[in-house]
């Protein structure tokens, strides 16, 4: 498969977990909103990584990922900067993706909504670096 279809099949992905993950809110499955936004921002940042350099990333959890997009795209200061500006709420994202895999009763609704609120901020940031790094 080629790289640009392999990223578009990559984005496309993302879009469908992030639809889940708002019908998942609207039905009260708060777990289930919080990982598939997740895997909305993963596949997000894994896509465009690929996308810059042909290969799939090493990189594990968010900030990791977030790390190896800024060296993709030459934008690591503005990464960086990300990370330390959102740490609280990268933490608690973690922290409450971690908890709705392992126990399914334990994230309220409120907790969910903050969480696709902060997996929206997250890829609209992610997008932000990758328009201001220009084409590949």
């Amino acid at each position: 498969m080629s790289t640009a279809r392999l990223v578009g099949r990559m984005i496309r992905r993302a879009q469908e977990a992030r639809k889940s993950a708002d019908a998942n809110l609207s039905t009260g499955l708060f777990n289930l909103a919080c990982i598939s936004a997740y895997q909305f921002v993963q596949l997000t940042i894994r896509a465009r990584i690929i996308e810059r350099t042909g290969a799939e990333p090493r990189a594990r959890g968010i900030a990791g990922l977030l790390r190896a997009l800024g060296e993709a795209t030459g934008q690591e200061e503005k990464i960086e900067k990300f990370l330390e500006e959102r740490k609280e709420e990268l933490a608690f994202f973690e922290e409450l993706y971690g908890r709705s895999r392992r126990d399914p009763a334990s994230c309220t609704h409120e907790e969910a909504e903050r969480f696709v609120m902060i997996a929206d901020r997250i890829v609209g940031f992610v997008e932000e670096v990758v328009e201001e790094a220009g084409p590949v």
